[in-house]
């Protein structure tokens, strides 16, 4: 299965990294800065999607496993000038480096150009991610229910440890029930099966009413169209994550036109 490669080659490219800089000096870089976290003024994910209307997380996306390549000339600062027409309320950027072709150097150079809270979308299967994602300057990690499965609760309370809000992904009722044990404040319903990559609204809509209400839900994958959005919207979630159907229409101008009607009414 395409996850299980994912995973394997995602450990072995950790330890790669361990060796150019231990686990301990990145913990030790990493609680560095979370003693400066007070002097300075942070972006807040969790406050960027807690707004009245439908939130919006623009992805800097050049590739799936499912899809290949998705955009050819992959211009950060493009995208970034993009998203901020587009005036989403935070960004997501993919960091895993062999099936969606993201970097942490990405990261870095989307800290510089765009003034958004950043989650940082990966495969994270060892603290040692955590800790990095703190030194690479993300304000939000990604934690992936049918990845980490009894493990969940215990990467959830490390990332909180070092101020980073995490975005809890499920895609059925067991994993959901797993997400509700750790507490978290955020849900990412993942429409998209990630064993056999197929889309599907039903896993919003399934388990969209077995979430309590203080909860912020947050609709990932499947969208097409402004139309999807709207459907989405009337499900009822706070907000949705979008990068296929942005990186697709970066030069749309019909479509950008009808995105920012749909985003100043919803």
């Amino acid at each position: 299965m395409i996850l299980d490669e994912i995973i394997r080659k995602k450990k072995i490219s950790i330890e790669a990294r361990k060796r150019e800089t231990s686990l301990e000096s990145m913990y030790g870089k990493a609680l560095e800065l979370l003693k400066e976290d007070s002097k300075l003024k942070n972006l807040s994910f969790k406050e960027a999607l807690s707004g009245k209307n439908l939130s919006v997380i623009g992805e800097f996306k050049k590739a799936s496993p499912s899809k290949g390549i998705i955009v050819e000339d992959f211009n950060l600062k493009k995208v970034a000038s993009y998203y901020e027409e587009l005036q989403v309320d935070a960004c997501s950027v993919l960091t895993e480096e062999d099936f969606f072709l993201g970097s942490n150097e990405n990261l870095l150079e989307v800290k510089k150009l765009i003034n958004k809270p950043i989650l940082r979308k990966d495969f994270i299967v060892d603290f040692y991610q955590i800790y990095e994602s703190k030194v690479l300057g993300a304000n939000a990690i990604l934690l992936i229910c049918s990845v980490l499965k009894d493990d969940l609760e215990k990467f959830y309370c490390e990332a909180k440890k070092f101020n980073l809000d995490v975005l809890v992904e499920v895609h059925n009722e067991e994993e959901l029930e797993l997400a509700l044990k750790c507490d978290c404040e955020i849900i990412g319903i993942n429409n998209r099966n990630l064993h056999s990559f197929e889309t599907s609204f039903d896993a919003t809509k399934n388990l969209l009413n077995k979430i309590p209400q203080n909860k912020i839900v947050i609709s990932e994958s499947g969208m097409k169209s402004v139309e999807d959005l709207e459907i989405i919207k009337g499900l009822g979630v706070n907000g949705v994550l979008i990068g296929e159907m942005f990186m697709r229409n970066i030069d749309n101008e019909s479509f950008i036109r009808r995105f920012k009607e749909f985003k100043v009414t919803s």
